[in-house]
Protein backbone atom coordinates (compact mmCIF):
# COMPACT_ATOMS: atom_id res chain seq x y z
CA UNK A 1 0.00 0.00 0.00
CA UNK A 2 1.59 3.66 -0.97
CA UNK A 3 0.51 6.49 1.68
CA UNK A 4 0.90 9.73 -0.80
CA UNK A 5 1.72 12.85 1.00
CA UNK A 6 3.37 14.92 -2.33
CA UNK A 7 4.98 18.68 -2.56
CA UNK A 8 3.79 20.67 -5.73
CA UNK A 9 7.49 19.26 -7.44
CA UNK A 10 6.53 15.75 -6.76
CA UNK A 11 3.24 16.39 -8.03
CA UNK A 12 3.89 17.47 -11.37
CA UNK A 13 6.33 14.37 -11.46
CA UNK A 14 3.30 12.18 -10.78
CA UNK A 15 1.59 13.71 -13.70
CA UNK A 16 4.37 13.35 -16.02
CA UNK A 17 4.83 9.63 -15.04
CA UNK A 18 0.72 9.66 -15.43
CA UNK A 19 1.26 10.67 -18.88
CA UNK A 20 3.41 8.32 -19.79
CA UNK A 21 1.59 5.67 -19.06
CA UNK A 22 -1.77 6.88 -20.78
CA UNK A 23 -0.56 4.33 -23.80
CA UNK A 24 -0.71 1.40 -21.99
CA UNK A 25 -4.12 -0.21 -23.73
CA UNK A 26 -5.72 -3.34 -23.02
CA UNK A 27 -5.91 -6.22 -24.80
CA UNK A 28 -9.19 -4.99 -26.80
CA UNK A 29 -7.71 -1.63 -27.61
CA UNK A 30 -9.24 0.67 -24.70
CA UNK A 31 -6.78 2.55 -22.39
CA UNK A 32 -6.09 0.31 -19.34
CA UNK A 33 -7.30 1.99 -15.80
CA UNK A 34 -5.14 -0.58 -13.81
CA UNK A 35 -2.24 -2.21 -13.36
CA UNK A 36 -0.81 -5.03 -10.93
CA UNK A 37 -2.81 -5.10 -7.91
CA UNK A 38 -0.78 -2.16 -5.77
CA UNK A 39 -3.54 0.12 -3.30
CA UNK A 40 -2.67 3.81 -3.59
CA UNK A 41 -4.18 5.57 -0.61
CA UNK A 42 -4.03 9.14 0.24
CA UNK A 43 -5.82 11.08 3.11
CA UNK A 44 -6.38 14.77 4.15
CA UNK A 45 -5.78 13.21 8.13
CA UNK A 46 -2.24 12.64 6.78
CA UNK A 47 -1.43 15.72 5.53
CA UNK A 48 1.12 18.46 7.57
CA UNK A 49 -0.76 19.53 10.46
CA UNK A 50 0.40 22.80 10.25
CA UNK A 51 -1.97 23.52 6.82
CA UNK A 52 -5.03 25.18 7.45
CA UNK A 53 -8.35 23.00 6.04
CA UNK A 54 -8.18 24.68 2.36
CA UNK A 55 -4.25 24.64 2.20
CA UNK A 56 -5.00 20.74 3.13
CA UNK A 57 -7.87 20.60 0.69
CA UNK A 58 -6.27 22.06 -1.73
CA UNK A 59 -3.13 19.73 -1.62
CA UNK A 60 -5.44 16.84 -1.00
CA UNK A 61 -7.08 18.11 -4.48
CA UNK A 62 -3.83 18.03 -6.45
CA UNK A 63 -2.94 14.35 -5.76
CA UNK A 64 -6.04 13.11 -6.52
CA UNK A 65 -5.92 15.19 -9.74
CA UNK A 66 -1.98 13.74 -10.38
CA UNK A 67 -2.97 9.92 -9.33
CA UNK A 68 -6.56 9.32 -10.69
CA UNK A 69 -7.62 11.90 -13.21
CA UNK A 70 -8.80 16.20 -13.44
CA UNK A 71 -11.78 16.81 -11.31
CA UNK A 72 -12.98 19.98 -10.20
CA UNK A 73 -14.52 18.92 -5.90
CA UNK A 74 -15.81 21.27 -3.46
CA UNK A 75 -16.26 20.93 -0.04
CA UNK A 76 -18.70 22.61 2.47
CA UNK A 77 -17.25 25.59 4.21
CA UNK A 78 -19.42 25.06 7.21
CA UNK A 79 -17.42 21.93 8.65
CA UNK A 80 -13.78 20.45 9.01
CA UNK A 81 -12.74 19.12 6.13
CA UNK A 82 -11.53 14.95 6.20
CA UNK A 83 -11.37 13.68 2.82
CA UNK A 84 -9.80 9.73 2.39
CA UNK A 85 -9.01 8.09 -1.61
CA UNK A 86 -8.07 4.55 -1.80
CA UNK A 87 -7.31 3.10 -5.48
CA UNK A 88 -6.80 0.03 -6.29
CA UNK A 89 -5.78 -0.89 -9.78
CA UNK A 90 -6.58 -4.49 -11.20
CA UNK A 91 -5.57 -4.27 -14.86
CA UNK A 92 -8.25 -3.07 -17.00
CA UNK A 93 -10.15 -2.39 -13.88
CA UNK A 94 -9.71 -0.05 -11.06
CA UNK A 95 -11.62 0.36 -7.65
CA UNK A 96 -11.59 3.63 -5.85
CA UNK A 97 -13.08 4.08 -2.30
CA UNK A 98 -13.42 7.89 -1.86
CA UNK A 99 -15.66 9.42 1.60
CA UNK A 100 -15.45 12.09 3.67
CA UNK A 101 -16.47 16.00 3.45
CA UNK A 102 -16.64 16.78 -0.19
CA UNK A 103 -20.36 17.54 -1.31
CA UNK A 104 -19.85 18.72 -5.00
CA UNK A 105 -17.68 16.90 -7.82
CA UNK A 106 -17.93 18.61 -11.18
CA UNK A 107 -15.84 17.39 -14.26
CA UNK A 108 -15.69 19.67 -17.41
CA UNK A 109 -14.82 19.33 -21.30
CA UNK A 110 -11.19 20.87 -20.18
CA UNK A 111 -10.84 17.99 -17.48
CA UNK A 112 -11.71 15.43 -20.45
CA UNK A 113 -8.57 17.03 -22.42
CA UNK A 114 -5.94 17.50 -19.55
CA UNK A 115 -6.36 13.83 -18.83
CA UNK A 116 -7.73 11.85 -21.39
CA UNK A 117 -9.52 9.24 -19.99
CA UNK A 118 -12.13 6.85 -22.21
CA UNK A 119 -13.55 4.68 -19.27
CA UNK A 120 -17.03 3.78 -18.00
CA UNK A 121 -17.56 4.00 -14.56
CA UNK A 122 -20.48 2.09 -12.72
CA UNK A 123 -20.49 4.30 -9.07
CA UNK A 124 -22.39 2.78 -5.65
CA UNK A 125 -23.59 5.23 -3.28
CA UNK A 126 -24.38 5.00 0.33
CA UNK A 127 -25.57 8.38 0.87
CA UNK A 128 -27.83 10.45 -1.41
CA UNK A 129 -26.52 12.16 -4.20
CA UNK A 130 -27.96 13.99 -8.05
CA UNK A 131 -26.22 13.65 -10.71
CA UNK A 132 -25.78 15.11 -14.26
CA UNK A 133 -24.67 13.65 -17.09
CA UNK A 134 -25.07 12.71 -21.03
CA UNK A 135 -28.03 14.78 -20.88
CA UNK A 136 -29.14 12.40 -17.48
CA UNK A 137 -30.70 14.01 -14.80
CA UNK A 138 -30.81 11.51 -11.98
CA UNK A 139 -31.30 11.04 -8.10
CA UNK A 140 -29.13 8.13 -6.27
CA UNK A 141 -30.10 7.15 -3.03
CA UNK A 142 -28.54 5.55 -0.37
CA UNK A 143 -26.70 1.66 -1.68
CA UNK A 144 -28.06 2.32 -5.44
CA UNK A 145 -25.94 2.66 -8.01
CA UNK A 146 -25.36 4.53 -11.64
CA UNK A 147 -23.52 4.20 -14.45
CA UNK A 148 -21.08 7.48 -15.04
CA UNK A 149 -18.30 7.97 -18.12
CA UNK A 150 -15.49 10.29 -17.97
CA UNK A 151 -17.20 12.69 -19.97
CA UNK A 152 -18.24 15.59 -18.49
CA UNK A 153 -20.89 15.91 -15.66
CA UNK A 154 -21.48 16.95 -12.21
CA UNK A 155 -22.28 15.02 -8.26
CA UNK A 156 -24.08 17.39 -6.04
CA UNK A 157 -24.19 15.11 -2.57
CA UNK A 158 -25.06 16.04 1.30
CA UNK A 159 -23.47 16.21 4.13
CA UNK A 160 -21.33 13.24 4.18
CA UNK A 161 -20.65 10.78 1.31
CA UNK A 162 -19.29 7.69 0.16
CA UNK A 163 -18.48 6.04 -2.67
CA UNK A 164 -17.41 2.73 -4.21
CA UNK A 165 -16.61 3.36 -7.84
CA UNK A 166 -15.53 0.49 -10.80
CA UNK A 167 -13.69 2.06 -13.81
CA UNK A 168 -13.58 -0.28 -16.63
CA UNK A 169 -12.07 0.53 -20.30
CA UNK A 170 -14.57 1.31 -22.89
CA UNK A 171 -13.53 -1.08 -25.33
CA UNK A 172 -13.66 -4.07 -22.30
CA UNK A 173 -17.17 -2.63 -21.08
CA UNK A 174 -18.45 -2.02 -25.30
CA UNK A 175 -17.32 -5.77 -25.53
CA UNK A 176 -20.39 -6.87 -23.59
CA UNK A 177 -22.25 -4.36 -23.47
CA UNK A 178 -22.79 -2.74 -26.72
CA UNK A 179 -25.48 -0.29 -25.41
CA UNK A 180 -23.64 1.01 -22.71
CA UNK A 181 -23.98 4.41 -23.71
CA UNK A 182 -27.15 4.26 -23.44
CA UNK A 183 -27.59 3.43 -19.73
CA UNK A 184 -25.60 6.28 -19.03
CA UNK A 185 -26.55 8.56 -15.84
CA UNK A 186 -29.55 5.94 -15.62
CA UNK A 187 -30.06 4.80 -11.74
CA UNK A 188 -29.74 0.73 -11.90
CA UNK A 189 -31.42 -1.98 -10.20
CA UNK A 190 -30.50 -2.55 -6.54
CA UNK A 191 -32.30 -5.39 -6.73
CA UNK A 192 -29.64 -7.17 -9.16
CA UNK A 193 -28.19 -10.03 -7.82
CA UNK A 194 -24.79 -9.10 -10.14
CA UNK A 195 -24.93 -5.32 -8.25
CA UNK A 196 -25.02 -6.81 -4.84
CA UNK A 197 -22.27 -9.27 -5.88
CA UNK A 198 -20.36 -6.03 -6.89
CA UNK A 199 -20.76 -4.13 -3.95
CA UNK A 200 -19.51 -6.70 -1.61
CA UNK A 201 -16.74 -7.77 -4.15
CA UNK A 202 -15.30 -4.22 -4.10
CA UNK A 203 -15.98 -4.20 -0.66
CA UNK A 204 -13.56 -7.59 0.01
CA UNK A 205 -10.78 -6.16 -2.50
CA UNK A 206 -10.28 -2.79 -0.65
CA UNK A 207 -9.06 -5.20 2.10
CA UNK A 208 -7.30 -7.86 0.49
CA UNK A 209 -3.28 -7.84 0.87
CA UNK A 210 -1.63 -7.55 -2.35
CA UNK A 211 0.48 -10.90 -2.83
CA UNK A 212 1.56 -10.47 -6.54
CA UNK A 213 -0.32 -13.38 -7.98
CA UNK A 214 -0.54 -12.29 -11.82
CA UNK A 215 -3.16 -15.60 -12.13
CA UNK A 216 -5.63 -14.39 -9.50
CA UNK A 217 -5.69 -10.88 -10.98
CA UNK A 218 -6.42 -11.48 -14.19
CA UNK A 219 -9.27 -14.05 -12.64
CA UNK A 220 -10.28 -10.89 -10.42
CA UNK A 221 -10.45 -8.23 -12.87
CA UNK A 222 -12.48 -10.82 -15.48
CA UNK A 223 -14.66 -11.08 -12.37
CA UNK A 224 -15.36 -7.46 -12.25
CA UNK A 225 -15.94 -6.91 -15.72
CA UNK A 226 -18.20 -9.81 -15.51
CA UNK A 227 -20.28 -8.35 -12.81
CA UNK A 228 -20.63 -5.09 -14.16
CA UNK A 229 -21.70 -6.48 -17.36
CA UNK A 230 -24.32 -8.43 -15.89
CA UNK A 231 -26.14 -5.66 -12.94
CA UNK A 232 -26.29 -3.54 -16.41
CA UNK A 233 -28.51 -6.16 -17.63
CA UNK A 234 -26.27 -8.05 -20.28
CA UNK A 235 -27.81 -10.28 -22.98
CA UNK A 236 -26.34 -12.54 -25.65
CA UNK A 237 -23.94 -15.21 -26.15
CA UNK A 238 -21.04 -13.33 -24.44
CA UNK A 239 -23.06 -12.22 -21.21
CA UNK A 240 -24.04 -15.90 -20.92
CA UNK A 241 -20.14 -16.68 -20.74
CA UNK A 242 -19.76 -14.13 -18.29
CA UNK A 243 -22.52 -15.71 -16.04
CA UNK A 244 -21.14 -18.93 -15.93
CA UNK A 245 -17.15 -17.01 -14.97
CA UNK A 246 -19.25 -14.50 -12.55
CA UNK A 247 -20.35 -18.14 -10.77
CA UNK A 248 -16.80 -19.73 -10.47
CA UNK A 249 -15.31 -16.60 -9.86
CA UNK A 250 -17.72 -15.75 -6.98
CA UNK A 251 -17.68 -19.02 -5.59
CA UNK A 252 -13.35 -18.35 -5.55
CA UNK A 253 -13.59 -15.65 -3.69
CA UNK A 254 -15.74 -17.61 -1.04
CA UNK A 255 -13.29 -20.08 -1.18
CA UNK A 256 -10.19 -18.15 -0.33
CA UNK A 257 -12.32 -15.96 2.55
CA UNK A 258 -12.66 -19.61 3.85
CA UNK A 259 -8.93 -19.89 3.44
CA UNK A 260 -7.99 -16.99 5.14
CA UNK A 261 -10.33 -17.69 8.17
CA UNK A 262 -9.46 -21.46 8.52
CA UNK A 263 -5.58 -21.98 7.65
CA UNK A 264 -4.60 -21.14 11.62
CA UNK A 265 -6.33 -25.15 12.30
CA UNK A 266 -3.40 -27.87 11.27
CA UNK A 267 -6.46 -30.37 10.42
CA UNK A 268 -7.26 -27.51 7.71
CA UNK A 269 -7.76 -28.71 4.85
CA UNK A 270 -9.80 -28.66 1.26
CA UNK A 271 -12.68 -31.06 2.07
CA UNK A 272 -13.20 -28.78 5.04
CA UNK A 273 -13.98 -25.72 2.86
CA UNK A 274 -15.58 -28.08 0.50
CA UNK A 275 -18.17 -28.78 3.11
CA UNK A 276 -18.71 -25.79 4.93
CA UNK A 277 -19.41 -24.29 0.97
CA UNK A 278 -21.64 -26.94 0.36
CA UNK A 279 -19.21 -27.72 -2.96
CA UNK A 280 -17.34 -30.60 -3.86
CA UNK A 281 -13.55 -31.06 -3.02
CA UNK A 282 -12.88 -31.69 -6.34
CA UNK A 283 -14.51 -28.22 -7.75
CA UNK A 284 -12.46 -26.23 -4.63
CA UNK A 285 -9.59 -27.47 -5.81
CA UNK A 286 -9.96 -26.95 -9.56
CA UNK A 287 -11.20 -23.28 -9.28
CA UNK A 288 -7.80 -22.84 -6.58
CA UNK A 289 -6.08 -24.13 -9.59
CA UNK A 290 -7.25 -21.66 -12.27
CA UNK A 291 -6.05 -19.12 -10.02
CA UNK A 292 -2.84 -19.90 -10.04
CA UNK A 293 -2.09 -21.44 -7.15
CA UNK A 294 -3.58 -24.79 -5.01
CA UNK A 295 -5.14 -25.11 -2.26
CA UNK A 296 -1.54 -26.61 0.09
CA UNK A 297 -0.02 -23.76 -1.63
CA UNK A 298 -2.23 -21.10 -0.52
CA UNK A 299 -2.57 -22.38 3.06
CA UNK A 300 1.44 -23.00 3.52
CA UNK A 301 1.82 -18.85 1.97
CA UNK A 302 -0.53 -17.62 4.72
CA UNK A 303 0.94 -19.92 7.64
CA UNK A 304 4.86 -18.61 6.40
CA UNK A 305 3.57 -15.07 6.05
CA UNK A 306 2.06 -15.14 9.28
CA UNK A 307 4.70 -16.82 11.60
CA UNK A 308 6.98 -14.32 9.66
CA UNK A 309 4.70 -11.18 10.75
CA UNK A 310 4.61 -12.90 15.06
CA UNK A 311 8.33 -13.36 14.53
CA UNK A 312 8.86 -9.65 14.02
CA UNK A 313 6.32 -8.43 16.73
CA UNK A 314 7.49 -7.72 19.91
CA UNK A 315 4.01 -8.56 21.47
CA UNK A 316 4.68 -11.96 20.45
CA UNK A 317 8.46 -12.35 22.23
CA UNK A 318 7.84 -14.65 24.79
CA UNK A 319 6.48 -17.03 22.63
CA UNK A 320 8.92 -19.74 21.95
CA UNK A 321 9.47 -20.66 17.82
CA UNK A 322 7.15 -23.68 18.21
CA UNK A 323 4.63 -22.22 19.59
CA UNK A 324 4.39 -19.92 17.07
CA UNK A 325 4.43 -22.60 14.47
CA UNK A 326 1.61 -24.27 16.15
CA UNK A 327 -0.14 -20.88 16.45
CA UNK A 328 -0.11 -20.76 12.71
CA UNK A 329 -1.53 -24.14 11.87
CA UNK A 330 2.06 -26.27 11.94
CA UNK A 331 2.02 -29.34 13.97
CA UNK A 332 6.09 -30.38 12.92
CA UNK A 333 8.20 -28.16 14.04
CA UNK A 334 11.24 -29.41 11.76
CA UNK A 335 8.62 -28.91 8.90
CA UNK A 336 8.17 -25.63 9.61
CA UNK A 337 11.70 -24.52 10.14
CA UNK A 338 12.87 -25.59 6.35
CA UNK A 339 9.81 -24.39 4.73
CA UNK A 340 10.25 -20.90 6.56
CA UNK A 341 14.22 -20.82 5.09
CA UNK A 342 13.62 -21.91 2.04
CA UNK A 343 11.00 -18.75 1.76
CA UNK A 344 12.41 -16.32 3.57
CA UNK A 345 16.81 -17.32 3.12
CA UNK A 346 16.84 -17.55 7.16
CA UNK A 347 15.59 -19.71 9.68
CA UNK A 348 12.76 -18.83 12.11
CA UNK A 349 15.51 -17.90 14.96
CA UNK A 350 17.82 -16.11 13.03
CA UNK A 351 14.75 -13.73 11.36
CA UNK A 352 13.84 -13.09 15.24
CA UNK A 353 17.13 -12.11 16.13
CA UNK A 354 17.86 -9.71 13.06
CA UNK A 355 14.47 -8.23 14.12
CA UNK A 356 14.95 -7.95 17.46
CA UNK A 357 18.87 -6.19 16.57
CA UNK A 358 17.11 -3.06 14.69
CA UNK A 359 14.76 -2.32 17.72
Amino acid sequence: MQLFCLDRDQLEAKRIFRASQAMDVDELGGKAVGGGIQKVVFASEQLPSHLNDQEKFSLWQDQWNAVYGSVDHQRADDRPSTVNFEFVPIGAVGIVRLDGSIDRMKRSQRDVASDGADNFCVALHSGRSDIIQNGQEATINRDTAVLLTAEPGELVGGPENGWYTINISRARLLALVPNADDLIGKPLDASSPALRHLCRYAEFLMGLKQDGDPALDRHIETMLVDLVALALGARGDPPEIAVSRGLRAARLHDVLAAIKSGFHDPEFSSQSVAQRLGLSRRYVNDLLAESGSGFAERVLEMRLHEARVMLTDAVHDRLKVSEIAWTCGFNEVPYFNRRFRRRFGMTPTELREASRRTK
